[in-house]
């Protein structure tokens, strides 16, 4: 009998310096835990957006650019124009992967189809230790990508649903969510076969 040896070594997948982001940058605007102040189990903040062409997200994420990082797991999701949830995902400092101004973490891919306004939200706490940036006076996004205008929840202290109120596009935006149209990067374990 013929004994075969595999090794299989740990195999590191990194990003590109840049995934398809949703929203790629913007300038200005302050830092703020809460729209409301809100404590557990906060307030639902982010923006709203079409796309042109059939766009995949396989990852949600959350703004990280604090000074020390995202602190706290965050909920992220994306609803359809009927207010429906169709991707949401746990952002976990522990677990996410940082890329930039976002930590992320996959989800089941949904493909977004023009035609239809979508809204992306985050849920924060004025305790958690994280902040999102709003106001802003520019912001960039995949060419795919069309930035309308930022959301925030009609009340205090509804915890993760979908928020109802719009912000004057003028006003900037509220940028804590975000998303890829790729998957981000994982660790695959190492094993051997005898």
């Amino acid at each position: 009998m013929r004994r075969m040896l595999f090794a299989v070594g740990v195999v590191f997948l990194f990003a590109p310096a840049v995934l398809g982001q949703g929203i790629t940058g913007f300038t200005g605007g302050a830092l703020y835990a809460s729209y409301y102040g809100s404590l557990a189990p906060g307030d639902v903040i982010g923006f709203r957006f079409t796309v042109s062409a059939p766009y995949t997200v396989a990852s949600l994420g959350v703004y990280n650019a604090d000074a020390d990082g995202l602190t706290s797991a965050h909920q992220v999701g994306i609803w359809d124009g009927t207010q429906t949830l169709i991707a949401s995902v746990t952002v976990d400092p522990l677990t996410g992967t940082p890329i930039g101004d976002w930590t992320y973490a996959s989800i089941t891919p949904v493909t977004l189809m023009p035609g239809q306004t979508y809204t992306a939200g985050a849920a924060y706490t004025s305790d958690d230790g994280d902040s999102y940036i709003s106001g802003a006076s520019a912001v960039t996004t995949d060419p795919v990508v069309t930035w309308l205008n930022a959301v925030y929840p009609t009340a205090g202290d509804l915890g993760f649903v979908y928020p109802g109120l719009d912000s004057a596009p003028t006003s900037g935006g509220r940028f804590g969510p975000n998303f890829t149209d790729e998957v981000v990067p994982v660790e695959l374990q190492s094993f051997t076969i005898e």
